[in-house]
Order: C-alpha cells, then sequence, then structure tokens
C-alpha cells in the first residue's frame, strides 16, 4: 500500500463497518483519518509499510492496515504493530490470505498485536502463535438510561427493529443515578500535551503498555482528530491519574449516547475507579446513556459493581499478540486505549 492508494482504502473500509459500531462524535472523515493514523503516527518509521491491499484492477476489494506503537515494560521498549481494518469483499476471500500472511512476516522484526471481534479470526491467530491480551474479553458498563440499551439487546435477538422500540418502550421510562463519591478528587481538563505530561507520567512497570510521551499524547488526543477530552484526576493517597474520554453513538441506530473511556493511566486503583465514574457521571450529567471503561484490574471493576456497574462478555476476544522473535520481556499487558487503532 502506498500513499496514493489511500482514498480508495479510506473509500472501501469506510463501507465495511459492522452494524452499531460506534461512531464518535467530531470524527474525521475516513480519508483524513486515515492519514493521521498511518501517515502523522510518530510511531511510523521509513521501514514499517503503511499496510497491503488487494486489487482487481484499480479497484481496491481487500485491506489491512499496518498501525505502529511504541510499547515497553520496565527498561524496555520497542516498536509494536497493529493490524487494523482488515476486510476483504467476500466474492475475493480467497484473495485475503496474501495481506495476513505479509503482516504475519513483519514478525520477525515487530511484535503484532491484532484486534477483531470474530471468534474464527481469533482461533486463526491463535494456530499462529498469539496469546490473549488481558482484560480485552469483556467491558464494564455504567448504565444511566436502560432503554436505548434494551433496544439493542432486542434487535440482537429478533432482528425486528420496529418491534425492538416498541418492546423496551417501558425502560426509556427508567433512569439510573451512578452513585460514587467525589470526596478528596479533582478532575482538571488538559488542553496540551505538554500539560498533559507536566510532571511527567509513569512508564510502565511490569507490565507492558503504551509509551505515552508528549508527542503520543500530542498525536493521540491534542491533533487534528477532535472530540476527546483530555484530564487528569487527582485522588487524595493516590498517584495522578490521565483519563481520556468522547462522546460516541452506538447501536442499530445510534440510539445510544456512548461516554467512552479511551485511556486511564495509570490503571485504576478500587479508589481512583470510584472516583473517576463519579466525576465522569457529574460533568457530563443528561449526556450520555452508559459509561464504558475496560481493561482494569480486578479488584478495581469489583469497586464498579458494587456500586451498580455491570460487567459485559463479548462474543470473543477482542486482542491478541503474536511475539515470534521473543522480545517482549513479558505476556502481561495493559493496552488501552480503547478504540481499535
Amino acid at each position: 500500500m502506498t500513499e496514493s492508494d489511500l482514498p480508495a482504502v479510506a473509500a472501501f473500509a469506510a463501507g465495511q463497518g459492522r452494524a452499531g459500531e460506534a461512531i464518535a462524535e467530531g470524527a474525521l472523515s475516513p480519508l483524513e483519518r486515515l492519514r493521521w493514523v498511518l501517515l502523522e503516527n510518530p510511531a511510523r518509521a521509513a521501514d514499517i509499510p503503511l499496510g497491503w491491499c488487494v486489487k482487481d484492477g484499480d479497484a481496491v476489494v481487500g485491506t489491512l492496515l499496518c498501525v505502529p506503537f511504541r510499547v515497553g515494560a520496565g527498561d524496555f521498549a520497542c516498536t509494536a504493530l497493529m493490524s487494523s481494518k482488515f476486510y476483504v469483499d467476500p466474492r475475493y476471500h480467497g484473495m485475503g490470505i496474501a495481506p495476513m500472511m505479509r503482516f504475519l512476516q513483519a514478525g520477525r522484526r515487530f511484535p503484532l498485536l491484532m484486534t477483531s471481534a470474530n471468534a474464527l479470526a481469533g482461533e486463526i491467530y491463535r494456530k499462529c502463535g498469539a496469546f490473549q491480551l488481558e482484560g480485552m474479553d469483556h467491558t464494564m458498563l455504567g448504565v444511566a438510561r436502560p432503554g436505548p440499551l434494551a433496544e439493542e439487546w432486542v434487535v440482537r435477538r429478533t432482528g425486528r427493529p420496529a418491534a425492538a422500540r416498541m418492546l423496551a418502550f417501558p425502560a426509556q421510562l427508567l433512569r439510573r443515578r451512578i452513585r460514587a463519591s467525589l470526596a478528596d478528587s479533582e478532575l482538571v481538563a488538559m488542553r496540551s500535551a505538554e500539560e498533559a505530561t507536566t510532571p511527567p507520567l509513569p512508564r510502565p512497570g511490569e507490565t507492558l503498555a503504551i509509551l505515552r510521551d508528549a508527542d503520543y499524547l500530542g498525536w493521540r488526543y491534542f491533533g487534528r482528530e477532535g472530540g476527546k477530552d483530555v484530564y487528569r484526576l487527582r485522588v487524595a493517597g493516590e498517584e495522578d491519574r490521565l483519563v481520556v474520554v468522547r462522546l460516541a453513538r452506538s447501536g442499530h441506530r445510534s440510539q445510544i449516547r456512548v461516554l467512552d473511556v479511551l485511556d486511564l493511566w495509570p490503571a485504576a486503583s478500587p479508589l481512583v475507579a470510584e472516583r473517576l465514574v463519579g466525576h465522569l457521571a457529574a460533568r457530563y450529567a443528561g449526556r450520555f446513556d452508559v459509561i464504558w471503561l475496560r481493561s482494569q484490574p480486578p479488584e478495581a471493576e469489583a469497586a464498579l459493581q458494587r456500586i451498580g456497574f455491570l460487567r459485559h462478555e463479548f462474543p470473543a476476544p477482542l486482542g491478541w499478540c503474536i511475539d515470534r522473535a521473543g522480545m517482549l520481556p513479558t505476556r502481561r499487558s495493559y493496552l488501552m486505549p480503547g478504540e481499535a487503532e
């Protein structure tokens, strides 16, 4: 894939999204987002491909993007490659193996990260030597308005949108308050990468994580793609946390207003988890139906369940890693953010 292929790749990939997939407010156009993710990425290097595409003549009929990230644990750091937007037109499925094989060959030099909600894809990854990434098999849901979620639940089980809206109507009248204390804590808005890294964010310890330096934060959260709110959460007796959230729409008719926690660094303690959702529920009151928060330690998720959060299991694990070269010092990981790329 070359830069000149990006318009056709963006157009093809934009038509492959799943029904009900979350759509962020203020998102870039498909082509601009592709340029942002691939060309403006600070981890990009000359020897890292943009990805691969399958063509029939001049028409793009398959894609696999190659998105680099800097990851580390302790004193170790390296570049890892994540596959994204792996789509193949059903008429050309037999050719879809080619971009995947190219991506797997890159595993001779880089650790590989893959995401997929498809159980069959997960089994293919496992047979290629992949191991499952921690915390990627479920998410925690803090429900403020059950109605839109009830409608989605009925649609996915019956396939009847009109009936689902009628059956879910009583739930539309319900409201749930997320009750969490804000004591001895504050949530402070950050306006720049420099502000967010002053004082510096802690490096990963013994768990593999994204390296959140000023270059990464400037690109990821303060760059051209808007719609992301960045905060520093201060809780008495705890180290500060970086918090990034966005408002998005999900569901078969985009009826679910989601407050999506894209990043939380370092991972939450039970006290931090409770204070965080308390602040978010207060600050975004009336603007969301559900809070999404994933990949937190079990004790933090248990604290969330005590204040009414629900654990939602995914049909299949979302995150996988292949480390053919044995570069990574650990298989323990905390690989937010909560976006596909």
